[in-house]
């Protein structure tokens, strides 16, 4: 094969990655703290100073160490000029230039071309719960050029590469110094690999001088002191030690990952990188080891750090599939040529389009689905409609909310209401939050009550048993819900107007089961009341699929003359959530009863 169509080749597949991994990085806005992070962008531009003690919550007693300040400040800028879908596309165009770094990386060490592709490719298929926007993404990218840097320094020897580290971690200080820690361990695993390759008689061949290892620890130290430049000083350097709380274990993102978890594409780049790593012990290159032994284990622990162990592990495990190659070639077997051949690396391309295809597009249609392909918010899981009726309506605070909608409270509601509680956990303390997972306790909700004044309440859908007490303590009234959030006025002269409105005195929408509305769908009277009620929330949120699902159930109750109106909702049902199998026999049974099924 000629020079020209290698070249080519090599193109196509490093195209291929690129788009995949650009595609894989865009999806509809699902997460809270996307939305707390504009605002404390806005406040910081807007007041010219960093916080060090909230002004979004009305409970959080704790310093505030907003560590991620300058990443704020830069989206909540690039938002004012691009807004959510730019940010999205901005988002996913940085990740895709980390794992570009990346793969130059691995092609670096001398990986054959479908080798490097292939491998970054699981990289970022292992990565992807992490594609937020958020100021996580300069993570990624300062750590794809920390290694990017350190290769190159491997390879050259260039001392003025070495200058750049320190600079470096001053940035990623402040862009998101509770992920800055990466930089520092990345450090301290060059630092203490050349150092042990130095001492021990393994990996002659990858052995720097003295001289030069010197100038990078000399370099890796300068940057653990220039980490104390930022607002927080001390206290950003050493954020992460906040994590080892147990209360961060209720998160999911930190908690520790379960057997099952590992039976994926994490799991692959493990057992790979494990087994090639011990297959050539013998010419062991220690920082490497150190690398991916740190990072294996951080992934393990969370979820969140998944995406760090993925990069570290390519050029890692990219460099012993080339001296794989190299072994097998001297045993007469040049898997490395069959590699470059056109036919194969059209397969290749082949297989990852339809994979990749299958991978974006298969929650499609999903409810409640994570990554859905898009530039927008995800309506199902953002409290756009609940949030709007609040604002309309004037509900006056203090306000009660669920931890997950917080974020998203205070980008809508701040500075007229402030918020219970935020995914800044360790704004509340181990205590604080213990108790608020109770908050459906009666006892504890009563406490609340009394200690904040709490007027009004905003609750998720899940789980199906925290509003029991509200439903039925006959203090509270439910005046608005769809599939997201509810929303609940506590019975007092300021909102006796919006109860007498709005408020349902008989759907209770987070009742894991229906039959609660039997004893009124016996009476014609409150038979047409329910239904009144569930239509009107229908008007309010056409998309609210609880609601087809409660009509559907009340006229198969009310009996066979209203089987067609029942069949309608379910159908509707379906539309909104096509995978639902459970809608699926409700169809079918209602069809057997219509006699259209035999």
């Amino acid at each position: 094969m000629n020079t020209n169509a290698v070249r080519q080749g090599i193109a196509s597949l490093t195209i291929i990655v690129l788009i995949v991994t650009f595609c894989l990085s865009t999806f509809d806005i699902t997460e809270h703290d996307y939305w707390w992070h504009l605002s404390t962008g806005k406040y910081i531009l807007a007041q010219r100073t960093v916080p060090h003690m909230d002004v979004f919550s009305y409970t959080a007693t704790r310093p505030w160490i907003a560590h991620y300040w300058l990443a704020d400040v830069i989206g909540y800028a690039l938002y004012s000029v691009v807004g959510t879908p730019g940010m999205i596309v901005l988002n996913a165009l940085a990740i895709t230039f980390s794992f570009w770094v990346v793969l130059r990386i691995a092609r670096a060490v001398s990986a054959p071309p479908l080798i490097a592709e292939s491998i970054t490719l699981l990289a970022v298929y292992a990565s992807r719960s992490r594609f937020y926007v958020r100021p996580e993404t300069f993570s990624f990218l300062l750590m794809a050029l920390y290694l990017a840097i350190y290769y190159r320094w491997k390879r050259s020897g260039e001392r003025w590469l070495l200058l750049v580290f320190p600079f470096l971690q001053v940035l990623w200080i402040n862009l998101y110094g509770g992920g800055s820690v990466i930089g520092l361990l990345l450090l301290a695993c060059f630092s203490a690999g050349e150092i042990m390759n130095l001492l021990l008689p393994l990996g002659r061949e990858m052995r720097k001088k003295k001289g030069e290892v010197f100038g990078l620890l000399l370099s890796a130290l300068a940057a653990f002191g220039l980490s104390f430049i930022n607002p927080n000083t001390y206290r950003t350097v050493f954020y992460f030690l906040m994590s080892r709380d147990p209360i961060f274990r209720h998160i999911v993102e930190w908690r520790h990952m379960e057997l099952k978890e590992l039976l994926g594409i994490h799991g692959l780049l493990l057992g790979l990188g494990g087994i090639l790593l011990v297959r050539f012990a013998g010419s062991t290159d220690f920082v490497e080891l150190a690398l991916f032994a740190v990072f294996a284990a951080l992934s393990v622990d969370a979820p969140r750090s998944l995406p760090f162990f993925a990069i570290v592990s390519v050029p890692i495990v990219a460099s012993r599939a080339r001296r794989l190659l190299e072994l097998w070639r001297e045993r007469g077997r040049d898997a490395g040529r069959v590699l470059c051949q056109r036919w194969l690396q059209c397969i290749f391309v082949l297989v990852v389009v339809v994979f990749s295809f299958w991978y974006i597009v298969k929650d499609i249609g999903k409810f409640q689905s994570d990554y859905i392909f898009g530039f927008g918010v995800n309506m199902k899981l953002v409290p756009v409609e609940a949030v709007d009726f609040i604002e309309e309506n004037g509900v006056q605070g203090p306000i009660f909310n669920s931890y997950g909608i917080g974020g998203y409270l205070i980008w809508r509601l701040y500075p007229r209401m402030k918020v219970f509680v935020d995914g800044r956990v360790e704004m509340y303390g181990t205590d604080f939050l213990k108790t608020y997972m109770l908050y459906w306790q009666p006892d504890v909700w009563e406490g609340y009550v009394k200690k904040y004044g709490i007027n009004a309440a905003i609750i998720d859908r899940e789980p199906n048993y925290t509003t029991q007490y509200l439903d039925e303590g006959g203090q509270w009234t439910l005046v608005f819900f769809d599939d997201r959030a509810m929303v609940y006025l506590r019975n007092a002269p300021q909102n006796a107007a919006l109860i007498k409105k709005y408020g349902y005195r008989y759907i209770r929408p987070a009742a894991g089961r229906f039959d609660y509305l039997d004893r009124y769908l016996s009476d014609p009277a409150s038979s047409l009341a329910v239904l009144g009620e569930l239509k009107r929330s229908l008007h309010d949120e056409i998309y609210n699929l609880n609601v087809h699902l409660m009509l559907g159930y009340c006229y198969v109750k009310m009996g066979a003359p209203y089987f067609p109106l029942a069949l309608h909702e379910y159908e509707a049902a379906a539309r909104i959530m096509p995978e639902g199998k459970d809608i699926q026999k409700k169809i079918e049974w209602v069809e057997q009863q219509m006699g259209r099924r035999s």
